[in-house]
This record gives C-alpha cells, sequence and structure tokens, in this order.
C-alpha cells in the first residue's frame, strides 16, 4: 500500500476530532511518564500510527534532531563522568536527561502527525483559523516532491501560487460554533481502548 492510500484510508477510518483529542491525552500521558522506558513505549506506537496516517517519515532526520538534542543536553555535565573526549565530557545524568528529552520531543512530533488529520473542525473562530492553517500545511507538504534543488525558487513559487488557489477553491474546514464532530467512523471506537492501554505505561519504573 503507498503512502497515499495509507493516508486516504487512516482519514476515513478515525473522526478528526476525535483523533485530535486522543493525540492531545495520548501528549499528557507522554509528559506525566515517570520513566523513559514508558516514554519509549509511546514513541514507538506514535512512530507506528504516523507510518498508518501515511505522513512522512524520515529516520535520518529523526537521528540527527536525536543526536543535537542530547549533544546540546551533554554540554552541561552533570553526574558520574562516563569518558572524556578532549574538553568535552560524556556525563550519566546530562546524557540521561537528553535521552529522554529527544525521546519526548520526537514522540509528540509522532503525535501530532498522526492525529491532525485534514477535515478538523474545531468551535469558534480561533479553531476554524488553526484548521485552515492545518489545510494549507497539508496542501505544501504535497507539493514537497516536486521542488528540486536546480529550480528551487521557480518551484517553491509555483507550489505557493497552486496552494493558494487549491485553498480558495476547497473549503475543507469551516466554523463549528457547536462542536459537533460528524458521524462517527469506524476506528473511533478503537481509541479509548488504546489510550487505556498506553496508560499503562505510568505504572512502568
Amino acid at each position: 500500500m503507498t503512502r497515499p492510500e495509507r493516508r486516504e484510508r487512516w482519514e476515513a477510518t478515525f473522526t478528526p476530532e476525535k483523533l485530535a483529542l486522543a493525540g492531545a491525552t495520548l501528549s499528557g500521558l507522554l509528559l506525566f511518564q515517570p520513566g523513559l522506558a514508558g516514554r519509549l513505549v509511546i514513541l514507538v506506537a506514535a512512530a507506528g500510527a504516523a507510518w498508518l496516517s501515511g505522513r512522512r517519515l524520515s529516520p535520518l532526520t529523526t537521528l540527527m534532531v536525536t543526536a543535537g538534542i542530547v549533544a546540546a543536553n551533554l554540554l552541561v555535565p552533570l553526574g558520574r563522568k562516563l569518558a572524556a573526549f578532549g574538553p568535552i565530557l560524556i556525563t550519566e545524568q546530562a546524557l540521561m536527561e537528553g535521552i529522554e528529552k529527544a525521546v519526548t520531543f520526537e514522540a509528540l512530533v509522532f503525535i501530532s502527525k498522526a492525529s491532525l488529520v485534514q477535515g478538523l473542525r474545531l468551535p469558534g473562530r480561533l479553531g476554524a483559523m488553526f484548521g485552515q492553517a492545518l489545510g494549507v500545511y497539508n496542501r505544501i507538504l504535497a507539493y514537497r516532491g516536486r521542488i528540486r534543488p536546480k529550480s528551487f525558487m521557480a518551484d517553491i513559487d509555483a507550489a505557493l501560487v497552486a496552494v493558494y488557489a487549491e485553498t480558495n477553491d476547497t473549503v475543507s474546514i469551516r466554523v463549528d460554533e457547536s462542536g459537533h464532530s460528524g458521524a462517527a467512523r469506524p476506528g473511533d471506537r478503537m481509541l479509548i481502548p488504546i489510550i487505556g492501554a498506553l496508560a499503562l505505561t505510568l505504572f512502568i519504573p
């Protein structure tokens, strides 16, 4: 199954509002995790959901960001000394805290990719603005593969013009003062058991 097909199936399986609520709940569970093990479990689950949702994932980018966060945390040495590379000290507490921050950040990225989908309707004008921004963001990502280094500026300009035209022609997000989520979809009933199962990670030491 191709990435666009996965994305289409994912969006047809869940109600956007309920999926966004599940993502917010999972983000809260992640931030309240007492240890690294629970965060790793949520990271793996979120990465799997992001892949199933048809979002573009880059293992190289993930590794680079993770390494950058860990390296930045190592600049302030804390705890027992593990190794030294010239003036750079690798300490136990700084290393573990860096890994924990990196895992938390990447998990939040994957959760947002899986839970924020086109068609999300939030109550009020602020919610409508957020929904419109999300729709434009999704359209920009669709043109990502068409941008080439040799014609970078021309491709960017063409993509922005096309996205602007599509945004004016297609009303995908509207103001919904009542916050009504519409008809339930097949996967909605799965969200509560999944969140409940992941909530058990709070008890992992």
